[in-house]
């Protein structure tokens, strides 16, 4: 038998594992445990300080163990007499999946509140068309975002917005649809900016990463006006197939630690902002991505075409007053 146990903890670490066994609800850092009654919460899952091992503690008995003591617990195994048999139940677990189920989410903490996305709506034709002359982004661009589920419109507090999202429910932005700031006051709390995250929305979610399932490579960008435009150069180059758009939608952020197994197995090309920030962030995302076993990382030098060039939307300006058409997605 020739079961590879570290593949398959990055393919199907343990929060995933206990979703796919139907154990999702004791997925979380402190719960009762799944394998006796107890009056208090005395068992939790932990990721481990290098971000690369999933672990449950049992606080009544001292016993810390991985997906296979899980597995051992769940179907009355022993551990080192049973191994064998339970590498090729975690490997029928791992490869349960199909592409046309969705993924699991799995968390790193206890349950949040879920974040209130009920007034945003798919939109209309006219706001696509007034969102894509604000941005400079293709009408065509835009619409494959909202066919993917990640680019939403609506109206809060009396102002029209659009909104980027993901399947995952943990984290949406949203800007005015005028391109102005939002005030101070006037019903959405803090200082003036030009877009917000709702609340709950956790900002270290990499946005769209559900929605990479079947793409065997990601384009990863730096926040919302450039993951949208990210959507026009993958109808430009025929790559919808082959490349899905992500977003960190903020350069302060590692990417979560529980969505790293999602960057397994895939080609990877960084887009950064080109000053300080955006590439340190890269350069430190692209470590994670390369630690979670990414096929291949690179990035992409903006100020190979101009020195005057930030990021994507910079590019993509540039490149319409330049006349040029260089491929950004043959990786």
């Amino acid at each position: 038998m020739n079961i590879n146990l570290e593949k398959l903890r990055c393919q199907c670490p343990l929060p995933v594992l206990m979703n796919r066994l139907g154990f999702a609800q004791f997925a979380r850092r402190s719960c009762h445990s799944p394998f006796r009654n107890d009056s208090n919460a005395s068992w939790g899952i932990f990721c481990t300080e290098d971000d690369k091992r999933w672990l449950y503690k049992d606080l009544a008995t001292g016993e810390t163990g991985d997906e296979i003591a899980f597995l051992a617990h769940v179907h009355k195994l022993n551990c080192r007499r049973d191994f064998s048999q339970l590498l090729r139940i975690y490997k029928e677990a791992a490869n349960r999946i199909t592409l046309g189920q969705p993924l699991e989410v799995y968390p790193s903490g206890p349950a949040k509140p879920k974040i209130n996305t009920s007034f945003l709506t798919d939109g209309t034709n006219e706001q696509l068309q007034i969102l894509s002359r604000l941005r400079g982004i293709s009408y065509d661009g835009l619409h494959f975002a909202r066919l993917r589920g990640v680019l939403k419109f609506g109206f809060l507090n009396d102002f029209e917005l659009f909104a980027v999202l993901d399947s995952s429910g943990l984290l949406a932005e949203i800007r005015r649809l005028d391109g102005l700031e939002f005030p101070a006051t006037g019903g959405i709390v803090g200082r003036a900016c030009k877009c917000r995250s709702l609340q709950y929305s956790r900002k270290n979610w990499p946005l769209g990463i559900i929605e990479s399932v079947g793409s065997d490579c990601i384009a990863l960008v730096e926040g919302m006006p450039d993951f949208l435009a990210m959507h026009q150069f993958v109808i430009e180059e025929s790559a919808s197939q082959r490349v899905a758009p992500v977003a960190m939608l903020s350069s302060s952020c590692d990417i979560a630690a529980e969505a790293l197994p999602y960057f397994n197995g895939k080609r990877i090309r960084i887009f950064p902002h080109q000053d300080t920030a955006g590439i340190t962030a890269a350069e430190r995302w692209g470590n994670q991505l390369i630690a979670a076993r990414a096929t291949s990382v690179d990035y992409f030098n903006f100020h190979a075409f101009s020195g005057d060039l930030k990021d994507l939307c910079d590019y993509n300006g540039y490149r319409e007053a330049a006349g040029i058409r260089h491929p950004l997605l043959n990786y």
